[in-house]
């Protein structure tokens, strides 16, 4: 570790109630303690994530302050962190991120706990407070969860957002208590009338769309505007004929982030009661829509249709949740046309009716017409050059880091060298014995295991590893489609973390109706996404007329 004084710093908080120091305040104590130990805090450094669980590391200036901490030209040596909980509350996590920061040659302090990673001591005090940071959060789940099953059987709102019903605050406290939204509940009762009349989801949600019926809030890019899987929803919702369900679902974080998923519980542990006050739909028109529904989720044998689920994941077309509508911004889906015949068409146009683009374009001409392009741009020498060249680069970053465990390593190849020596000296005077040449053998074993591990970290080799890599990568680009279709799911997923996304724009040409594509493709699948996607960044080329990527037109 160097002389550098000067440090970052690092501060957190989930919520207000959640911690009782805000990050001005954590930012303050941490400047007080570099102060008192004569330590630089560079403003520039200090790094600030508000509103984010410590779960996960998934934390935009938490990121952002490791890629720099890890860089070979990072400005500072120390990281200060009030305590280990805005860290991470993740115990494993927490762990690994100081491992990986000490390996690099930081020293990262906890003023609050009095931890400090260049101490013996810091592993043992980092387990010990990890596991209290840990508990805290499971502690605070089971208690919010208890809170919230105290509300639900007393008729109390539990949170989240219900079409067709207002939450009412109650008294001066924050317990809320459900309404019927007059002016929704209509929408409501219309839209179950309209399937017992036979309607399909997609006929709803466009009659809907045309009359500017106000939706319910969706992240979707047609945010506002009415789909299927969202009238499916309400048609299967029991609020609205005035019977509350809860607990049917608990949320469970993805490992290493603060992504939430819902995971079904056990209908055992299902909280049912009766709230006829809030009851929007006749029992009967209720039943009605169900059988209705039934019938269409069950064939002649028992089994399940598929339903209106995402399949992005699944699906064997690599393009799948990539290709956007130039008109309105929709996915373009795989929709129509059968197994032999899958044509991509505007889920703007076709679930929505918010879209006027209804051409249809098959599946396989336009995995085949965007693979050929992004093959004949990958070809071009400056970006596999580009690709190799970075490669090598950071292999010989990383391998320029480990510069004192080699150095470590040819100290212990020459005490190896010095002792098979001395015990082969003995074996000479005293005869062979078999303990003495198990022991030569072992250290001949060990030296060997350290001659191709500091082989491997020569110059030379890696130069030589680089350039035969090139050749693989060329062979690969020249095979690009056949390589893509041998398994599509694992495929699929790879040429996604390089694709940002394609915009097809519906155009006429000399022939007719045709489509014209353009995006943004990264080389090394880690470059940040540029607000405006068409923008090239490190190691991007473009999808235009003019750039790397010419737009390819596709007949109907």
């Amino acid at each position: 570790m160097n002389e550098n004084n000067c440090c970052a710093v690092y501060a957190r908080v989930s919520s207000d109630r959640q911690n009782p120091l805000s990050p001005t305040d954590q930012v303050r104590k941490c400047r007080e303690f570099a102060i008192d130990e004569h330590l630089l805090v560079l403003d520039e450094h200090i790094y600030i994530d508000e509103g984010i669980s410590g779960v996960g590391s998934d934390r935009p200036a938490f990121q952002k302050l490791l890629k720099i901490a890890l860089s070979a030209s990072r400005p500072f040596d120390t990281i200060l962190v009030d305590d280990t909980s805005r860290l991470s509350r993740n115990q494993a996590e927490a762990m690994t991120i100081v491992e990986k920061l000490k390996f690099a040659g930081l020293r990262i302090i906890f003023p609050s706990q009095g931890i400090d990673t260049s101490s013996e001591q810091a592993d043992v005090q980092m387990t010990f407070h990890g596991l209290m940071d840990s508990m805290y959060v499971k502690e605070l789940a089971k208690k919010t969860h208890r809170g919230l099953e105290s509300c639900a059987l007393r008729g109390l709102h539990t949170g989240g957002r219900c079409y067709g019903y207002s939450a009412v605050a109650i008294g001066e406290g924050e317990s809320k208590r459900l309404e019927v939204n007059q002016q929704e509940a209509i929408v409501v009762k219309e839209i179950f009338e309209q399937s017992a009349a036979g309607l399909s989801l997609k006929k709803i949600a466009k009659k809907l769309n045309e009359r500017h019926v106000p939706a319910p809030r969706s992240k979707s890019v047609n945010r506002g505007t009415w789909c299927p899987s969202a009238i499916r929803a309400m048609l299967k919702r029991e609020l609205y004929k005035g019977e509350c369900v809860w607990n049917r679902t608990k949320f469970v974080k993805v490992p290493g982030t603060n992504k939430r998923i819902s995971r079904p519980r056990p209908e055992s542990e299902w909280k049912r009661h009766s709230l006829s006050d809030l009851s929007i739909v006749p029992e009967e028109l209720w039943n009605a829509v169900q059988r209705r529904l039934w019938s269409f989720s069950e064939k002649g044998d028992g089994e399940r249709r598929r339903g209106l689920v995402s399949r992005s994941v699944t699906s064997p077309y690599l393009f799948s949740n990539r290709l956007k509508c130039g008109k309105c911004g929709s996915n373009l889906i795989v929709s129509s046309g059968g197994k032999k015949n899958p044509k991509y068409i505007c889920t703007g146009y076709l679930n929505r009716g918010i879209c006027t683009n209804n051409l249809r374009i098959g599946a396989d001409e336009v995995e085949s017409q965007l693979l050929c392009k992004l093959q004949q741009d990958l070809w071009q020498p400056d970006r596999i050059n580009f690709a190799i060249e970075e490669f090598g680069r950071q292999l010989r970053l990383s391998l320029g880091s480990l510069s004192d465990e080699l150095a470590q390593m040819r100290l212990r190849k020459e005490k190896l060298e010095r002792e098979i020596y001395n015990l082969t000296q003995a074996v000479a005077e005293g005869g062979p014995s078999k303990h003495l040449l198990c022991e030569i053998a072992d250290r001949e074993k060990e030296i060997s295991s350290i001659t191709d591990r500091l082989l491997a970290s020569a110059p030379d080799s890696i130069d030589t590893r680089v350039e035969d890599l090139k050749r693989e990568v060329e062979n690969g680009i020249q095979t690009l489609g056949s390589l893509l279709r041998k398994n599509a799911p694992l495929a699929k997923e790879e040429l996604h973390s390089h694709l940002l996304g394609v915009q097809m724009h519906p155009a006429l040409d000399g022939e007719g109706w045709c489509y014209f594509a353009e995006g943004t493709w990264d080389l090394m699948g880690n470059a940040p996404v540029a607000k405006d996607f068409m923008q090239p960044q490190n190691g991007r080329f473009v999808m235009v007329a003019g750039g790397g990527f010419e737009p390819p037109t596709f007949g109907l």
